[in-house]
C-alpha cells in the first residue's frame, strides 16, 4: 500500500510539473514577479541604480537565495554587483548580473546590466542622485528536464516521443531611479522594466513585464552615552515598498548595528493591506545576522514563512551575502567623506 501511495504521489507531482510549465508557456497573461532579496541593503544597486557609486569605496557584493527550500523545484537566485565612484565626473558606475531559476523544469532568467548615477550636492551633507540602467536579459527553459504525458503512462525512465527543443527569449530592459541621502536619512524610488519587455516563451503570445516600482528609505540613530562619551552602536529603521502588476508588498525592518556585529528583524507583507484574493497579507518574518570588518562583510538571513503555505511546507528561505570594499585612487578626492546611513546587511 505504501508503495502504491508513493507511486501515486510521484505521478501527481509530475502531473503538477507539466501543468505548471504548460501554463507558463501558453498563458497570454501569466503573472510574474522579480525575485526579492531580504538583505537588499547589502546589494542596494539591485533595487535602485542610484545607489551605484554611493560610497567613497568601490564595492563588490554577491548574494545567494534559496526560497522555500523544502518544496520541490525551489526558487533559487544569485546576484553579483560591482560599483564605484568617480569624483572627477561626480558620477557613480555599476555593473550587475542576476541569475534566477524556478521549478524542476529549468525555467531560468539571466540579466546583465550597466548603471550610471550622477551626484548633485545639496549642502549640509545631502545628496541627490538621479540614475539610469540598461540591461540585456534572457529567459529560457530546458525542455530536457520536463516530464511529458507519455512518460507518465509508459514509465518515468522511458524517453518521451515528443519533440522538445529548448526555448529561449532575449530582450532589452531599462530602469531609472532617484536617491536622496543625508547623514542619518535616505529615501529612494526606482522604476524597473520601463519598456515592458516581452518575456513570453511562446512566439504566438506577447507577455509584457509589468513595471516594478520600489520606494525605500530609512533612518539611522546613533546610541550615544554622552556622560561616558561612549558609542553603543546604531539603531536603524528601514522600509521598502514594492509593487509589480497586481502584487505589492511592504517590508519593515529594524537593525541594531554595532561593529563588528549587526542584528536585524524584518516583517514582510502589508499589515493594513490585502492580497489579490482578499484578506490580510502576511508573508514572512526575517532574522538577519551580519559580521563585518572594514573591508569584508558577511550576512545570513532566514525567512520564517507566515502565509497559508506555512513553515512546515516551505522550510523557509535562506540567504547569504558576501561583500568586499576597497579604496580607489581619485585625482580629485572628496572634500568630505561620502557615506550612506543605510545598513550593509
Amino acid at each position: 500500500m505504501n508503495q502504491m501511495n508513493n507511486l501515486n504521489n510521484t505521478t501527481a507531482m509530475k502531473a503538477i510539473t507539466i501543468l505548471t510549465m504548460a501554463i507558463g508557456l501558453c498563458s497570454a497573461q501569466a503573472w510574474s514577479q522579480d525575485l526579492r532579496y531580504t538583505q537588499y541593503n547589502a546589494i542596494p544597486t539591485s533595487i535602485n541604480p542610484a545607489f551605484a557609486g554611493s560610497m567613497d569605496d568601490a564595492r563588490l557584493a554577491t548574494v545567494y537565495r534559496n526560497q522555500w527550500a523544502s518544496m520541490p523545484g525551489s526558487y533559487t537566485g544569485w546576484h553579483v554587483a560591482a560599483d564605484w565612484y568617480n569624483s572627477n565626473l561626480n558620477s557613480g558606475f555599476g555593473i550587475l548580473m542576476t541569475q534566477e531559476e524556478a521549478g524542476a523544469g529549468g525555467l531560468s532568467t539571466t540579466r546583465i546590466a550597466g548603471q550610471f548615477a550622477y551626484e548633485i550636492p545639496l549642502g549640509g551633507g545631502w545628496r541627490l542622485r538621479p540614475a539610469l540602467q540598461g540591461a540585456f536579459g534572457n529567459r529560457s527553459i530546458d525542455m530536457q528536464q520536463l516530464t511529458f504525458g507519455d512518460q507518465l503512462i509508459r514509465g518515468p525512465q522511458v524517453s518521451t516521443i515528443e519533440d522538445r527543443p529548448s526555448v529561449s527569449r532575449h530582450y532589452f530592459d531599462f530602469a531609472t531611479g532617484f536617491l536622496l541621502s543625508g547623514k542619518y536619512n535616505w529615501l529612494g524610488v526606482s522604476f524597473d522594466h520601463l519598456n515592458n519587455p516581452n518575456e513570453s516563451l511562446n512566439p504566438t503570445y506577447i507577455d509584457p513585464m509589468d513595471i516594478k516600482t520600489s520606494i525605500h528609505g530609512g533612518w539611522r540613530m546613533p546610541i550615544q552615552d554622552y556622560m561616558r562619551d561612549r558609542h553603543h552602536g546604531d539603531l536603524i529603521v528601514a522600509f521598502n515598498y514594492m509593487a509589480q502588476g497586481p502584487f505589492d508588498q511592504l517590508d519593515l525592518g529594524i537593525y541594531y548595528d554595532t561593529k563588528p556585529l549587526s542584528f536585524g528583524l524584518w516583517y514582510q507583507g502589508l499589515p493594513f493591506g490585502h492580497t489579490i484574493e482578499g484578506g490580510t497579507d502576511v508573508d514572512a518574518v526575517s532574522a538577519i545576522f551580519g559580521y563585518g570588518t572594514e573591508n569584508w562583510k558577511i550576512g545570513y538571513s532566514y525567512d520564517i514563512t507566515l502565509n497559508r503555505l506555512g513553515l512546515s511546507t516551505t522550510g523557509g528561505s535562506h540567504e547569504i551575502v558576501l561583500s568586499y570594499n576597497w579604496k580607489t585612487y581619485q585625482k580629485k578626492p572628496s572634500a568630505t567623506p561620502r557615506y550612506l546611513p543605510c545598513p550593509v546587511f
